[in-house]
């Protein structure tokens, strides 16, 4: 959940390591990405997945807001796309319509990709937080979640230890929901950060997944806790968010031994 005043304008660097192949071949039909903007969403975390995006080969990028999505403007997409910011404002703009308008998309087989204020919507919680509520999980320490801003290190299967740009983000901790699959975690934290005068601790983060992968109805839900695309040189990957895209994209189950290579290669 980043913050106006903690962000500092840091810049987008260049991804870490070499990018995956292009999904798209010559004829193919592009990922549609609905990138959704509001009050709430923080212009910086809007502004890196808009470039990431925008005229990408392989990629069909449509920025989308509250009342697009209300009208059913998802029918015409793959995936949907909530960045960083505030999960509370994301979810207050949306409305009860526009929640259940998300909800029966990725139902029906969409996508949905949430980044830090993004995958705070996504999981359970109070109604007073606007939650979406299709991830059996929640953030840890409930409503106290400032933590602090950081490149921290993070550890998944098949590959070596690497950084990403966390920003006070969700510590996912499993709840048991009746109908929903447990999340799989596909990357888990190294490093961490805390600030005990707002109500986080130490201790609380290592360990903890920083990558979720889940099922809803026929989609898939893929949530980073971090930002892949934000933070400068050296915790940048851009990579992590275009792989992830388009395995979201595709319709299909998601197994409970899904690993990190599974998804992102």
């Amino acid at each position: 959940m980043l913050r106006r005043r903690e962000f500092l304008g840091t810049a987008i660097g260049a991804s870490i390591g070499a990018m995956l192949p292009a999904r798209a071949r010559a004829g193919a039909k592009p990922v549609r990405v609905a990138l959704y903007k509001a009050g709430g969403v923080h212009p910086a975390a809007f502004a890196a997945a808009k470039q990431l995006l925008e005229g990408r080969e392989g990629f069909r990028l449509r920025v989308t807001v509250p009342e697009d999505i209300r009208g059913g403007s998802l029918d015409d997409e793959d995936v949907a796309v909530f960045m960083g910011g505030s999960g509370t404002a994301q979810g207050r703009n949306l409305g009860d319509v526009g929640k259940q308008r998300v909800k029966d998309f990725v139902t029906r087989g969409g996508g949905y990709v949430g980044v830090c204020a993004g995958a705070y919507m996504a999981l359970q919680g109070e109604d007073q937080f606007h939650k979406l509520r299709i991830v059996a999980g929640r953030n840890l320490t409930g409503d106290f979640w400032q933590r602090g801003i950081a490149g921290l290190e993070v550890s998944a299967a098949g590959r070596e230890p690497f950084k990403l740009f966390y920003a006070n983000g969700p510590i996912f901790t499993p709840v048991a929901v009746e109908g929903l699959a447990p999340y799989v975690p596909l990357a888990a934290f190294v490093g961490e950060i805390y600030n005990m005068s707002k109500g986080t601790g130490q201790g609380e983060m290592p360990g903890t997944p920083a990558i979720t992968a889940s099922q809803f109805g026929k989609g898939k839900v893929l949530l980073f806790s971090p930002n892949p695309i934000l933070g400068g040189r050296g915790v940048v990957q851009e990579a992590l968010m275009l792989s992830g895209l388009r395995w979201v994209a595709k319709t299909g189950d998601v197994p409970q031994d899904i690993r990190f290579a599974d998804v992102f290669g």
